[in-house]
């Protein structure tokens, strides 16, 4: 589970087949539909024998082992986005002063003391759930960005943990720090083309 940040959405200028590389989806033709393009996308994924690399694909040698699917072209091109996991998301989204409409009490207990022991002698490792979700002018999440940016003190991250076959990332030192510098960049880039930042 994640947290997207990235342009709120507009409506595509068409419909393309595609394997997710950015080359390959402005080379591809367009189709007026999303049905349209579906259904192309499962003529090609149908025809027998290996298709060839759509024209543009980053991955030629592993494209014609996957399907085709069809993709919305946004009037922008290519548009950034930033993931994050739920754990990490929940720091991120407190520095920039932002809800995270979820995680409850456990969520801390992702940081230094897991696992939590409980009183049976059971060992749990908690699951972050954040439910966080909105939009602001791109302006804004820029102000948020540098604000977090001057005020967050140096991540010295967290180390992984391993509890018998379960193990639960951790965070490297100066995530939060590169996390927001990343999220300045999607910022800039929504201000530049107009549009405001999401997240979900």
């Amino acid at each position: 589970m994640s947290v997207t940040f990235t342009a709120a959405l507009r409506p595509p200028v068409g419909y393309v087949v595609g394997c997710g590389c950015a080359e390959a989806v402005a080379r591809a033709p367009r189709y007026g539909t999303y049905a349209d393009a579906r259904e192309a996308a499962d003529r090609a994924n149908a025809a027998p024998g290996t298709r060839r690399a759509l024209p543009g694909c980053a991955l030629p040698a592993v494209c014609p082992d996957y399907p085709l699917f069809a993709d919305e072209v946004d009037p922008d091109g290519e548009v950034p986005c930033v993931n994050l996991s739920n754990a990490n998301a929940l720091g991120v989204l407190e520095a920039l002063g932002l809800p995270v409409g979820g995680g409850g009490a456990d969520a801390d207990a992702l940081e230094p003391g897991l696992p939590a022991d409980v009183p049976d002698g059971t060992t749990v490792i908690p699951i972050v759930v954040v439910d966080a979700y909105g939009e602001l002018p791109a302006p804004d999440f820029l102000a948020r960005a540098v604000t977090a940016l001057g005020l967050a003190p140096e991540d010295p991250g967290v180390p992984d943990l391993q509890v018998g076959c379960t193990l639960v990332g951790g965070r490297a030192p100066g995530y939060l720090q590169r996390r927001l510098l990343d999220l300045y960049g999607l910022a800039a880039w929504c201000a530049a083309h107009g549009r405001d930042v999401a997240w979900y």
